[in-house]
């Protein structure tokens, strides 16, 4: 029976939508904003003063980050409430408090789980190495800015004591069940049928 993962992309992504009208960036162009994000992230966060040159770096390679994620088969990212619980993708980012950091941490999120599944070849809609990636830059953005998100702090104690991989995977599992509940268990949706969610053989 086919898996079936959240990828609310629509209601979730208004960075990505300066890009839609381009075609999908190709493996070798993500994979590059994925190096230029990765380094700009954390460099603005622990550089003495953030540049607006590494601002428009991470923006940019966002956008591109999240124009893949949405719209390439080649990968499938978990946007479901169990996987990112620190943003609520139903009201959008601008109704959360510390909703610039919060995007940040989403789009890094979704950076690591992007390249890591473009380097082991497969679908892997499993939030662990997204959650890594992300708290990577959460823990900068503490150091630097102070910032304090409980359900972020929540996966990072999970880190801290070893049961992060597990969490996710129990993550992965309550998304999939939720998606069950609400579209049916019986085979899998094409996307142009139920916009926002992709399937997993």
């Amino acid at each position: 029976m086919p898996r079936l993962f959240l990828c609310t992309a629509a209601a979730a992504f208004a960075l990505a939508a300066a890009a839609s009208a381009s075609e999908t960036p190709s493996r070798g162009r993500v994979l590059e904003a994925i190096r230029t994000f990765e380094a700009n992230a954390l460099g603005s966060l622990t550089a003495a003063k953030s540049t607006d040159d590494a601002s428009a770096a991470v923006a940019g390679a966002s956008n591109t980050i999240l124009k893949y994620a949405i719209e390439s088969d080649d990968v499938v990212v978990d946007l479901g409430t169990e996987s990112v619980p620190w943003c609520d993708l139903k009201k959008g980012l601008s109704a959360s408090s510390n909703s610039g950091q919060r995007g940040l941490l989403l789009a890094a999120y979704v950076s690591g789980s992007v390249k890591a599944q473009l380097q082991s070849g497969r679908h892997d809609p499993n939030p662990y190495w997204g959650w890594v990636a992300m708290l990577r830059v959460y823990r900068a953005m503490r150091v630097r800015e102070g910032t304090r998100i409980p359900e972020i702090e929540a996966l990072l104690a999970r880190q801290i004591d070893g049961s992060l991989e597990a969490c996710a995977a129990a993550a992965l599992d309550r998304s999939t069940e939720n998606l069950r509940k609400a579209y049916g268990g019986s085979g899998a949706p094409a996307r142009r049928d139920l916009p926002g969610l992709a399937a997993q053989p």
